[in-house]
C-alpha cells in the first residue's frame, strides 16, 4: 500500500485545483507575452500549458488514490475490532463517497465508512470514519456502538438513487441507517443479521439448531448408551419378578437397546416407517442412517447434500422473512435480490414468484391510478365537449352574419342592376356574384379615384408648404400607394395634429391683455430700483412692449409672458436680496457651471428630441446665456449683482427642464392614447 511519502504533493494539489492552475499559468504566460509584445500566442500557449500541467497532477491522483482508500478502510476496521472476539464473527465495510471532483479525477473528495461486526450475540457498529481525499487526512472511526439481537425488531435495505441504505430497527422505536454504494454487501449484512436474530429468538430452528445438534451429538450418544445398559439390567430383573413390565417400559427401543442397535439407526428406521418421505434425498438419508452397517462415505455424501439443501432453504427463508403482512414494493424487491443470489430449485421458484408479485403490484398500482383518474378523465371529456359546442355556436353565429351580409350585397347588386341573378337562394346568388367579379362583368371603384379631384382642388387652393402635408395629399389622392404606406402617413399626420393641439392648449390661456398687465407691473417695479442691471431689465421690458404693440403670434406671446414672469418672480427678488450682501462669490466658477448646464440641456433635449417643439425653450436658453455674459462682465466691479444674475439664470434653466418634462409627459399620454 502506497503511503504519503510516495506521493508528489505538488502534483496532488495541482490535480485538485484545475482552475487555479490554468488561470495562474495563463496569467504568467500572458505577462511574458506582454514583455515580448506577443500577447496573443503566449495567451494561447499559457492555456495549453495550464491544461497539460493540471492533467499531470490528475494522473498522480488517479494512480495513487486507491491505496489511501484501502488504508482508510483498514484503519476503520482496526478501530472496530477493538475488544471484540472475531473467531465466530463476520466483518463488513459499508462505504460511500460524496462531493464533486474535478473533471477526469476518478476519486471523490470525501469518503465515509461504517464497519459492522456481526458476532454471535450482537451487532457492533463503528461509525464516524471519514477521509478527505483532497488533503489526504481523515478520522479512522468513532466510538463502537453495540446492538444486541434481542433488541432488534427488523432489518432491511432501501434503494436511494446510487446508494443503498441499511436500516436496523430496535425495540425502543429507534432505527439506525447506514448508506453504502455496495448493494451486495448491504444485502449480505441483512441476510446475516436476520439469521443471527432468528437463532437467538428461536434456538430450535436454523443454523443455531444445527450447530447445537453438532455440539450435543456426543452427549446424546452417551446418554443412549447408558440408557441401553440400564434397560438391559431392568429387563433381566423383570423376568424374575413380573413379566408384564417388559411390555410397558421396553417396546421397540428396549428391543433395539437389548440387541445392540445404535439409537440413530433405530430412530431413522422408525421415522422412515412412520413418515414415508417422498423426497428422494430424505428417503436416502433415512435409508443410510437406518442401515445396520452404514457406509461412512455414503453417509457423509448424503448428510452433505442434506445440509446444503437446508442451508439454501434457510437462506431463502431469511430473505422472505420480512414479507409477512402487507409488504411494500421496496421490501419485495430487496427479498428478490437476496433470493436471486441463491442456487437451487427453491430459490428459483421463489424468485419467479416474487417477480410475478412485483408485476402484479405494478399492474395493481396502474389499475388504481387509472381508476382514480377515471372521474378526472370524464371531466376532461365533458370540458372538451362543452368547448366544441361553444365553438360550434360561434361558427353558427359567424355563418349567420356572413349569410346576412351576403344577402344584403346580392340584394343591392340586383337593385342597381349590376348583376341579373337567376336564383333567389342566398348561396346561389353569392356564387353568381363571385362569378361576375371573376369574369370582369362587375368592377368596384377604388377609393383613391374618388378622392383624387378633391385632393387636386385642395392643392390649388391651400398650396401646402410642408413636406408632411404634401405627402398626406399625395397618399389620399394617389392609387399606387400600398395600405401600410398610407397608414404610416396618416399616423404621422395624426401625431403632428395632436402635438399642435397640445401646444395650442398650452398657450391658449395667455392673452395680450395679460402680457401688457405683467409688463406694466414689471416696468413700475424696475423704475423704483437703482442700478445698471435694473436699467438693462427696464430696457428689455420696453423692447417686449414694442414687440407686443407691433403684433406677435400666440407662441411669441406665451414666451414674452413667461419671460416677464421670470423677471417679476425670480430675477428681481434675487437681485434685491443680493444687493446688500458682502459675501465673496466665485463668479467665474458659477459662470462655468451655468454654461455647462446650458450645454447639457442642448445635448440632452434640443439635439436629440426631434419630436418636441424647441422654440420656447431655446428662447429661454438664449436668455440664460445672456445673463451669464452680463455676470462675467460685471463680476469684478459688482460681484453680488453678478451672483444674482447667475442665480436667476440657474432658476431659468430649472424652468426650461420642467418645460421639457411636461412636454415629455404630454407625448407619453398621446402615445398611450394610441
Amino acid at each position: 500500500m502506497t503511503d504519503d511519502g510516495s506521493v508528489n504533493n505538488v502534483r496532488w494539489k495541482i490535480g485538485w485545483s484545475p482552475w487555479a492552475v490554468i488561470i495562474g499559468v495563463t496569467i504568467v504566460f500572458t505577462l511574458i507575452g506582454a514583455g515580448v509584445e506577443q500577447v496573443g500566442p503566449f495567451f494561447v500557449l499559457g492555456i495549453l500549458t495550464g491544461i497539460v500541467t493540471w492533467y499531470w497532477g490528475v494522473r498522480e491522483i488517479n494512480a495513487k488514490y486507491k491505496s489511501f482508500v484501502q488504508k482508510f478502510i483498514g484503519e476503520s476496521e482496526r478501530n472496530a475490532k477493538r475488544g471484540i472476539d472475531l473467531e465466530d464473527a463476520k466483518l463488513y465495510n459499508l462505504t460511500y463517497n460524496s462531493g464533486s471532483s474535478p473533471l477526469l479525477v476518478k476519486p471523490s473528495d470525501m469518503y465515509f465508512n461504517t464497519t459492522i461486526v456481526v458476532s454471535d450475540t450482537s451487532i457492533n457498529l463503528n461509525e464516524g470514519a471519514k477521509y478527505d481525499m483532497t488533503s489526504r487526512s481523515g478520522v479512522g472511526g468513532g466510538t463502537n456502538k453495540e446492538i444486541y439481537y434481542d433488541q432488534v425488531t427488523g432489518v432491511q435495505s432501501h434503494q436511494d438513487g446510487t446508494f443503498t441504505e441499511l436500516e436496523i430497527k430496535t425495540s425502543g422505536g429507534d432505527s439506525t441507517r447506514i448508506s453504502s454504494i455496495a448493494t451486495d454487501t448491504v444485502d449480505e449484512v441483512v441476510s446475516e443479521v436476520r439469521q443471527r436474530v432468528r437463532e437467538i429468538k428461536n434456538p430450535q430452528s436454523g443454523r443455531g439448531n444445527r450447530h447445537g445438534d453438532r455440539e450435543r451429538a456426543p452427549d446424546a450418544n452417551d446418554r443412549a448408551t447408558r440408557s441401553s445398559a440400564a434397560s438391559a439390567e431392568s429387563s433381566s430383573d423383570a423376568d424374575t419378578d413380573t413379566a408384564p413390565s417388559s411390555d410397558a417400559t421396553g417396546g421397540g427401543d428396549a428391543d433395539a437397546s437389548a440387541s445392540g442397535v445404535h439409537p440413530v439407526t433405530a430412530v431413522a428406521d422408525e421415522m422412515a416407517s412412520r413418515t414415508r418421505p417422498s423426497d428422494p434425498l430424505a428417503a436416502e438419508l433415512c435409508r443410510v442412517l437406518s442401515a445396520d452397517s452404514p457406509d461412512e462415505g455414503r453417509v457423509e455424501d448424503v448428510l452433505s447434500d442434506a445440509i446444503d439443501r437446508l442451508e439454501r432453504s434457510g437462506a431463502v427463508a431469511d430473505a422472505v422473512e420480512d414479507l409477512d403482512g402487507s409488504p411494500d414494493e421496496h421490501r419485495i424487491e430487496s427479498a428478490r435480490r437476496s433470493v436471486s443470489r441463491r442456487d437451487g430449485a427453491l430459490a428459483d421458484g421463489v424468485e419467479s414468484a416474487l417477480d410475478r408479485v412485483l408485476e402484479l403490484e405494478g399492474a395493481l398500482s396502474e389499475a388504481e391510478s387509472e381508476a382514480g383518474s377515471g372521474p378526472d378523465r370524464a371531466l376532461e371529456h365533458r370540458e372538451e365537449i362543452d368547448e366544441l359546442e361553444s365553438e360550434l355556436d360561434r361558427y353558427r353565429q359567424r355563418y349567420d352574419r356572413i349569410e346576412s351580409a351576403a344577402g344584403g350585397v346580392c340584394q343591392e347588386a340586383a337593385r342597381t342592376g349590376a348583376v341579373s341573378f337567376r336564383s333567389t337562394d342566398a348561396d346561389d346568388r353569392l356564387v353568381e356574384l363571385a362569378d361576375a367579379l371573376e369574369d370582369g362583368a362587375l368592377v368596384f371603384d377604388t377609393p383613391g379615384g374618388e378622392l383624387a379631384p378633391i385632393v387636386e382642388d385642395v392643392e390649388h387652393t391651400v398650396r401646402p408648404q410642408t413636406s408632411q402635408s404634401r405627402e398626406l395629399l399625395s397618399a389620399l389622392g394617389g392609387t399606387d400607394w400600398a395600405d401600410d404606406e398610407v397608414a404610416s402617413v396618416l399616423e404621422s399626420t395624426v401625431g403632428t395634429v395632436d402635438e399642435y393641439a397640445d401646444l395650442r392648449a398650452a398657450v391658449a390661456d395667455i392673452g395680450t391683455d395679460d402680457v401688457r398687465r405683467r409688463l406694466d407691473s414689471l416696468d413700475g417695479e424696475l423704475g423704483r430700483e437703482e442700478g445698471a442691471v435694473y436699467r438693462h431689465l427696464a430696457d428689455r421690458v420696453r423692447e417686449l412692449e414694442a414687440m407686443v404693440g407691433e403684433g406677435v403670434d400666440e407662441v411669441q406671446l406665451y414666451a414674452i409672458y413667461q419671460e416677464c414672469t421670470f423677471y417679476d418672480r425670480t430675477l428681481v427678488p434675487r437681485l434685491s436680496r443680493s444687493d446688500g450682501s458682502s459675501e465673496s462669490v466665485d463668479i467665474d466658477r458659477r459662470v462655468r457651471d451655468i454654461e455647462d448646464r446650458i450645454a447639457s440641456v442642448n445635448d440632452e433635449y434640443v439635439s436629440v428630441r426631434a419630436d418636441h417643439n424647441h422654440t420656447i425653450p431655446k428662447h429661454f436658453l438664449d436668455l440664460a446665456d445672456a445673463l451669464c455674459d452680463r455676470a462675467r462682465r460685471t463680476g469684478d466691479e459688482q460681484p453680488q449683482q453678478a451672483a444674482g444674475q447667475l442665480a436667476a439664470a440657474n432658476d431659468l434653466l430649472d424652468r426650461v427642464e420642467e418645460l421639457y418634462e411636461r412636454n415629455e409627459y404630454s407625448v407619453m399620454l398621446r402615445r398611450l392614447r394610441g
